[in-house]
């Protein structure tokens, strides 16, 4: 069985089950989010590393049951929902301030992720630190998703040039291609599967300085019933003492 040292504590800590024991959460899928979500084909089953961690939640607790994992949305309108109470529980983001004042980021993080530089592949110039791309002024444009959690501390950091205009990886993989940009911020795993999808494989190429490694998280709304917060993350900590997330994680590395 995939999880089955999961599977056997579950069985030890858990009594058998009636119908009112079930804790119900509602999710739904983040759109252009590969390996978080994708599909394997157009109209298929949607798949990914944020779907097994929901399945590994559900088999080490089996009093809990995540629904909406194949209904695909896009980011802010998931965010919506996860905050006026639409939907429960959303995988898979990043910490920062403003989130920070309306959602509860369950502990431990699900995985992690490095953030690296992407150019087009005829442009010849070697980028090791954020100082490089400063002194290239106004022709370092650096391209961000809108509502990216990195456009905060891109901002931070001083002196660069920031465009998040781009609602998704591809639409900013194809200004880059057409020169509305220098570099395409994303992260790892997920970016070169992005440029893939886009067909742009000889057209873009990931430079292989990291400038950030971040966690991700699975957020709930912060008014979310308490009792309903510890079974999750109580979930979740075995998953990461048992080693379970570790090789989840590395299945989409």
């Amino acid at each position: 069985m995939k999880y089955l040292t999961v599977t056997l504590i579950s069985l030890l800590a858990f009594p058998a089950l009636s119908a009112g024991d079930i804790w119900t959460y509602r999710t739904a899928a983040q759109q252009d989010s590969a390996p978080k979500y994708f599909q394997r084909e157009q109209g298929g089953e949607v798949v990914g590393l944020c779907v097994d961690i929901f399945r590994a939640i559900e088999e080490v607790d089996p009093a809990i049951r995540i629904l909406g994992d194949q209904d695909m949305q896009p980011l802010a309108r998931i965010e919506r929902s996860v905050l006026f109470g639409k939907l429960d529980i959303f995988c898979g983001l990043g910490d920062n301030s403003q989130r920070r004042e309306y959602y509860h980021f369950l502990q431990p993080p699900v995985f992690s992720v490095n953030y690296h530089l992407a150019v087009r592949i005829d442009d010849p110039v070697v980028i090791q630190t954020w100082d490089d791309v400063r002194k290239l002024g106004d022709k370092g444009i650096i391209l961000v998703n809108h509502g990216s959690g990195a456009i905060a501390r891109l901002h931070v950091l001083g002196g660069l040039y920031v465009d998040d205009g781009g609602l998704t990886t591809s639409a900013n993989l194809g200004k880059l291609i057409s020169g509305r940009g220098r570099f395409l911020y994303y992260r790892i795993p997920g970016f070169q599967s992005e440029i893939n999808r886009k067909g742009a494989e000889q057209q873009v190429r990931i430079l292989p300085a990291v400038f950030e490694t971040q966690p991700f998280y699975l957020l709930v709304r912060k008014n979310m019933d308490s009792e309903r917060i510890k079974r999750l993350e109580s979930a979740l900590q075995q998953l990461a003492d048992s080693g379970v997330m570790a090789r989840i994680e590395q299945k989409y590395r």
